[in-house]
């Protein structure tokens, strides 16, 4: 053993060079997988946070449950944290502002949000509230303060006490849900809502199963599964298929590498392992000695690539930046992950015993008299030169000519380097534009909120039909200093009769009106047999100038034209555009088809009430249309000047995305129905604007109009932007880590391409070729491999580009089929260069070589 390790030593240290290339191959090749690994294992630590964030941090609600079942669901296993509400009340209608009043157990406030000051409620009508709901009320966020309220069918209003103030929940806030905090007795209450977080590393699902078939759960009334949060969770920490193929194929690209130098070397030390079998060494004394030397340098490699992988790795966490998600336990931190490392390390020891067995199959080939007297090439065929390069040999220079027959001489070699130089500019195309995909996705998904300014204002036109935000308050609004532009709707809760053969995608209404059935007992869709109808849901809306210059984005067909809008009956129509998929239609923004065929020119009719709801029970069936139509309508007739397929501004609790809304200006709107207040308002800043400040403005404004919640978004907006360039900087990192270490396998690999043929060249110069001439010979290499390279990546990503766009859904959020140009030229260009300059390096050294070196040099 001592004495094979002696000769393998002896043996690196006389082979520096190659010893060298492939420790540097086994360094790069570990550093990259453990990067990847560590970087998409980061990216799923901040999923997770993400999740958390926008859905809470609970994987299961059980909701409506009894206190039997509650003793049943805290004996569960794996619970790391039960947070319990009991509903106790809410404002009656024609308060200032429509607030639940919920007992709540202190582990649910610490759930998604956090105490900022005071204390948790113990005594009766003790409350902690949000920042953001006082703000609504124009109240300070200041402790001991007294609030009274009318509450909903009970006889005397109740005065509540605030001992603590809470940071405002993300979810909560987007949808405009307020709600106050009283300390929660189990035994004063009768139904709980329960919101269990399970430890992360137990069975989530299983866990939830147990519990539920114990407890004797109903899972339409009493379930309420995080499932994207639970999803996102089993991911987390597992080898992802990105993880594995990247060290799979990282491990292969790595081991064709190794083997190309590693058996260069072997052949160079032929005659040495020829002497040793004469001296009586066996066969698995070779393939021993092989191995040994391959095992020696990876545990040279593997800690250095290691560590090297890790601090890429933690270079690109740093610059993402953590994000404080205002949760208890939530920060997005850098996360190493050891199965990874693990991963790295067992994929190279099996490619280094994979190389020796190769390596030693084709030594052991060679018999012990040829191997003494190196003749390699005895038995081997010469191969007939490479038909395409004859003929362009006719075309071009000598030294072109030859460069290109060196190129395609050794095609193994040269495939190797072509796949070198692709990879990184494959998962550059790759990842743009499913990055692109993925970010409309994301933002498609935030317009459905209408969060779509720095503050919402926003009246609740169901509980106070007869409140809204005024013009004089418009105007306080706007005389704000730090206000940039105020935009304002005015919303009118109308219906629409649609010929049956109008429609387009019925189901998409039918599936709507089922849920509608189901979850309110009231509809989304009315039949009238005799006229030949069905009658929606939809809206009029009167917007201001600013309000409708940001339609502009979303025009589908047609032409908005605002003075006709003041003046005349002409019209923007939001239509709601469906895509089907999996059996069922959904809402996209940007694609899709309009559920019902109306175009621009088509004149439509509205009808509402002539007469105000008397009761909150009349306003009910109405908006669920739970009537039979029955009502003495007033209608209203317009021409449609335009489509588009996201109205901009909608307070989400009528027709919200499935009416097909009338957008016409205030002013017509005022002129037509007598409505001359404004239901949403959005006010967006300056840079640099104090946005606390004008926080507190607006939610002293806000509250004079009963109903009216204030929400300031800057902070929100800030999180979410961040969150996902967070996850961009991850997946660019991903890509950067490639780009690096494929360059440095590429320079690698061309540059101990063309120092292996250092003989020839002083060949060449021996027969009177001139250095400036063999320097352009070898850069020509550089280019070709340049250019074959860019040719591979243009033609393998445009197919890429195809399956992508038909498998992740591009269509879906609008995007239609575009080929990366861009990328492809920078790609293209970027390949060139690292091409010249992998070959510019060795032909230096080969030009300052004498001719006598060049020809007599062995590495």
């Amino acid at each position: 053993m001592g004495n094979d390790l002696s000769i393998v030593l002896k043996y690196i240290k006389s082979y520096k060079t190659r010893s060298l290339a492939i420790i540097l191959s086994i360094v790069l090749g570990t550093a990259l997988i453990v990067g990847v690994g560590t970087l998409s294992r980061s990216a799923q630590q901040a999923d997770v946070d993400r999740m958390k964030r926008e859905l809470g941090t609970h994987h299961v609600k059980f909701k409506d449950i009894n206190k039997d079942q509650l003793e049943i669901v805290k004996q569960g296993n794996d619970i790391k944290k039960i947070g319990i509400t009991s509903n106790y009340a809410s404002t009656d209608l024609g308060e200032k502002l429509p607030i639940n009043i919920v007992r709540a157990s202190e582990n649910y406030l610490n759930k998604d949000s956090k105490l900022l000051k005071g204390r948790f409620p113990k005594d009766k009508n003790e409350v902690v509230v949000e920042k953001w709901t006082l703000n609504c009320l124009g109240l300070e966020p200041n402790l001991n303060q007294e609030i009274t309220f009318k509450l909903y069918e009970k006889d005397k209003p109740e005065t509540f006490k605030v001992v603590g103030i809470l940071s405002d929940r993300y979810n909560e806030k987007s949808v405009g849900i307020c709600e106050m905090f009283m300390n929660l007795d189990e035994s004063n209450a009768n139904t709980f809502d329960t919101y269990v977080e399970f430890n992360e590393n137990s069975d989530i699902l299983k866990n939830i199963k147990d519990i539920s078939k114990e407890a004797k759960f109903n899972k339409k009334d009493n379930i309420r599964e995080n499932k994207e949060l639970v999803s996102s969770i089993m991911a987390n920490g597992r080898l992802d298929q990105e993880s594995k193929n990247t060290a799979i194929g990282i491990s292969v690209f790595a081991g064709f590498v190794m083997y190309s130098i590693y058996s260069i070397s072997t052949y160079q030390r032929i005659r040495e392992y020829g002497v040793l079998k004469a001296l009586g060494a066996t066969n698995f004394k070779v393939f021993r000695l092989m191995l040994y030397e391959l095992l020696i340098l990876s545990f040279v490699s593997l800690p250095i690539g290691i560590l090297i992988g890790m601090g890429g790795a933690q270079i690109f966490n740093k610059l993402s930046g953590n994000i404080n998600f205002d949760i208890e336990g939530v920060v997005t931190p850098f996360v190493l992950p050891t199965n990874i490392i693990f991963l790295a390390i067992g994929c190279t020891l099996l490619v280094s015993f994979i190389i020796s067995i190769l390596t030693y199959i084709k030594i052991a080939k060679v018999s012990t008299i040829d191997a003494i007297r190196k003749n390699l090439n005895s038995n081997k065929k010469v191969k007939k030169n490479n038909f395409v390069v004859n003929k362009l040999s006719k075309y071009i220079t000598v030294t072109k000519s030859v460069s290109m027959r060196n190129i395609f001489r050794d095609k193994g070699g040269l495939i190797i380097i072509i796949l070198s130089m692709s990879i990184g500019g494959l998962m550059i195309v790759r990842d743009n534009y499913t990055d692109k995909e993925y970010t409309e996705r994301m933002k498609k998904f935030e317009l459905n909120y209408y969060n779509n300014g720095d503050f919402i204002l926003n009246t609740n036109s169901f509980s106070n039909e007869n409140s809204a935000i005024s013009k004089e308050q418009i105007n306080e609004i706007k005389a704000i200093d730090g206000i940039k532009e105020v935009k304002t709707a005015s919303i009118l809760q109308t219906r629409m009769d649609i010929p049956k053969d109008k429609f387009n995608d019925l189901s998409y209404y039918k599936d709507q009106d089922e849920n509608s059935k189901k979850v309110r007992g009231g509809h989304e869709l009315l039949e009238n047999k005799e006229k030949n109808t069905y009658t929606i849901k939809q809206q009029i809306k009167g917007y201001n100038d600013e309000m409708i210059k940001s339609l502009n984005d979303y025009v589908v067909s047609g032409k908005i034209d605002t003075d006709k809008m003041k003046n005349s009956n002409e019209v923007v129509l939001y239509m709601p555009h469906t895509k089907r998929e999996y059996g069922r239609s959904d809402i996209v923004i940007g694609g899709g088809k309009p559920v019902v065929d109306i175009k621009v020119g088509d004149t439509v009719k509205v009808k509402y009430p002539k007469t105000k709801m008397k009761t909150a029970d009349d306003e009910e069936k109405y908006w669920n249309m739970k009537d039979e139509d029955n009502y003495d309508y007033e209608y209203c007739e317009f021409k449609v000047g335009a489509i588009v397929d996201y109205p901009f501004a909608d307070d989400c609790l009528y027709s919200w995305t499935s009416g097909i809304d009338v957008i016409t200006s205030n002013e017509y709107m005022e002129k037509i129905t007598g409505v001359n207040t404004y239901n949403l308002v959005y006010a967006n800043v300056k840079d640099g604007a104090n946005y606390e400040k004008i926080n507190k403005k607006l939610g002293k404004i806000g509250s004079k109009t009963a109903g009216t919640t204030t929400k300031c978004m800057i902070k929100e907006k800030e999180i979410h932007k961040q969150s996902l360039k967070q996850q961009q900087i991850y997946s660019y990192g991903i890509i950067l880590v490639i780009f690096i270490i494929s360059m440095f396998n590429i320079i690698n690999n061309v540059s101990y391409n063309i120092t292996s043929r250092t003989s020839e060249f002083g060949m060449l110069r021996a027969v009177g070729i001139s250095n400036e001439d063999l320097k352009k010979m070898i850069i020509y290499e550089g280019l070709l491999y340049g250019l074959l390279s860019s040719i591979t990546v243009i033609v393998l990503g445009i197919i890429m580009q195809i399956r992508i766009y038909n498998t992740w859904g591009f269509e879906y959020v609008g995007l239609e089929f575009k080929i990366a140009y861009m990328d492809y030229i920078l790609i293209s260009v970027t390949n060139i260069l690292i091409g010249l300059l992998a070959t510019y390096i060795p032909a230096r050294k080969i030009k300052e070589s004498t001719i006598v070196e060049s020809i007599n040099i062995v590495e």
